[in-house]
């Protein structure tokens, strides 16, 4: 923190709380902690839903992007995936995009579609790959959906996660 000398009593407070707020973890927190390590039947139920959630987006978003040529690994859990656009190098090249931070900060702008360059992974800036994430939905509706329903079909994930879909669409277009 930066301060006058004259509110040192100030930083020193706020110190203090600073302290208690990011070096420990709050009593609801460690009380949630504790119920979801029982693992009882409600947090089974829970846990279910939402791997089926997350699978009937995961799915949807691998197919929509494989669909127009793009490469990744197919997803197998977590809420990631990881797309390579090397089979678009030559048209992104026209639009003056070589590395993966360029394509990244190019798809925000023209289309408002967030992803992260591949070379914050590791990768190499000149390999096209970018990093995903498909949880733009709400998370409780997408549950109560799978608690009526039973399932997401391909069909019904833009019920439960269009902005997802409004993404891979945006996707598909900007690479025409």
């Amino acid at each position: 923190f930066t301060f006058p000398e004259n509110l040192r009593w100030l930083i020193d407070a706020m110190g203090v709380v600073a302290s208690e707020t990011f070096t420990a973890t709050s009593a609801p927190i460690q009380y949630a902690a504790v119920k979801a390590f029982e693992f009882g039947p409600e947090i089974e139920t829970y846990v279910a839903e939402s791997r089926k959630v997350l699978k009937a987006i995961a799915s949807y978003t691998y197919e929509a992007l494989t669909g127009i040529g793009l490469k990744m690994p197919a997803p197998e859990g977590g809420f990631y995936l990881f797309p390579d656009f090397t089979e678009y190098r030559d048209q992104l090249k026209q639009k003056g995009i070589e590395t993966s931070t360029q394509l990244c900060r190019k798809l925000l702008e023209e289309t408002g579609v967030a992803l992260l360059p591949g070379a914050d992974f590791g990768q190499t800036d000149e390999e096209l790959s970018a990093r995903l994430s498909y949880v733009d939905f709400d998370g409780k509706s997408a549950l109560d959906f799978v608690k009526m329903h039973g399932s997401i079909s391909p069909q019904k994930v833009n019920d439960v996660a269009p902005r997802v879909v409004e993404a891979c669409n945006a996707i598909k277009t900007w690479l025409k």
